[in-house]
């Protein structure tokens, strides 16, 4: 293998995570400027703090005005999901089932400098006249009605830890099962 080009540029740093799906943090590397380095459509292996992180592959036709690389899992960045069993419970109203549902997602900065990071979430969207879901608190958060994916984006300092708690409710027929 013969190196074509090597490029070092300067980007910000920011953190994302989907502890539905997974506790881990993922820092991602965003740049803008590319478009000065005349890219090529191919693989490209990816350094970061003098360490190879892994490989990855850039199509300069596909990207927008931010070239986004991903660094990785990132272990110093603590994330929590709980269901918060105070506030969650099953009821039976009349020929209905209510569940309540809370959820509660901690992140923790161990690192020593601050942290930008985007959190997602999600709550369910009925698409059955017969189930309907109400919306309690969101914690603030940015919520896509169609999907049902909320998002927030904040900054946490170093061994700070942030607490976000959002809660709905599910109401549906008896004979449906939940799962």
């Amino acid at each position: 293998l013969v190196d074509i080009r090597n490029y070092e540029i300067k980007t910000d740093h920011l953190y994302s995570v989907t502890p539905k799906l997974d506790p881990d943090a993922f820092l991602l590397a965003l740049a803008t400027g590319w478009e000065e380095y005349n890219l090529l459509p191919g693989e490209v292996n990816v350094f970061f703090e003098g360490t190879f992180v892994g490989k990855s592959y850039i199509d300069p036709n596909e990207i927008k005005d931010t070239l986004s690389v991903s660094l990785g899992r990132d272990k110093r960045i603590i994330v929590k999901r709980e269901k918060l069993k105070d506030f969650s419970s099953q009821k039976f109203i009349g020929i209905n089932r209510r569940g309540s549902y809370a959820y509660e997602i901690s992140i923790r900065n161990t690192k020593d400098e601050p942290i930008k990071i985007i959190v997602e979430d999600q709550i369910p969207i009925s698409q059955d006249n017969q189930i309907e879901v109400t919306l309690g608190e969101l914690g603030g958060s940015k919520l896509n009605n169609e999907t049902g994916k909320m998002e927030w984006n904040f900054s946490i300092q170093p061994s700070e830890t942030k607490k976000i708690v959002y809660k709905f409710e599910v109401k549906y027929p008896k004979e449906i099962e939940r799962e």
